[in-house]
């Protein structure tokens, strides 16, 4: 079973790199789709309610999910937010049976396509170190 403590080991190191390696992105968070805040990053200067960014992530993958449900029969993968300055993006996540919402904010210096293939990209890092240390305690 995947607990937050060990949850919070996994991205913390994560999503310190990935907020280091690109001083484009303004906030990094994971949050559970139920409204809870896991663990979050924010570049220098930024203000940012974690309760609030969990808040709205839950309430933005229940809408998108809806949505792609109904209209495509498929499950919500991921969803933009263009804004004048940047850039949010919201991916679902499955972790040891466990529904979260990654999202990650980026200034206007970060391309779409490039802030897609990112947050994937630490998606897919995140789900598979979980993946291997759930097997791992197991």
């Amino acid at each position: 079973m995947l607990s937050k403590d060990v949850l919070i080991t996994i991205i913390s190191p994560l999503f310190d790199s990935y907020l280091k390696s690109n001083d484009g992105f303004e906030v990094i968070c994971l949050a559970t789709t139920d409204g809870f805040p896991v663990h979050h990053v924010m570049a220098d200067g930024n203000t940012f309610e974690a309760d609030k960014m969990a808040a709205a992530s839950s309430t933005l993958y229940s809408v998108s999910n809806a949505v792609t449900q109904q209209i495509l029969d498929k499950q919500f993968k991921i969803t933009f937010i263009e804004a004048e300055e940047g850039n949010i993006a919201f991916v679902s996540l499955d972790l040891d049976d466990k529904n979260f919402v990654l999202a990650m904010s980026a200034r206007q210096s970060i391309n779409i396509a490039s802030h897609r293939m990112l947050i994937n990209r630490l998606a897919k890092e995140i789900t598979e170190i979980a993946y291997d240390k759930v097997h791992a305690i197991a």
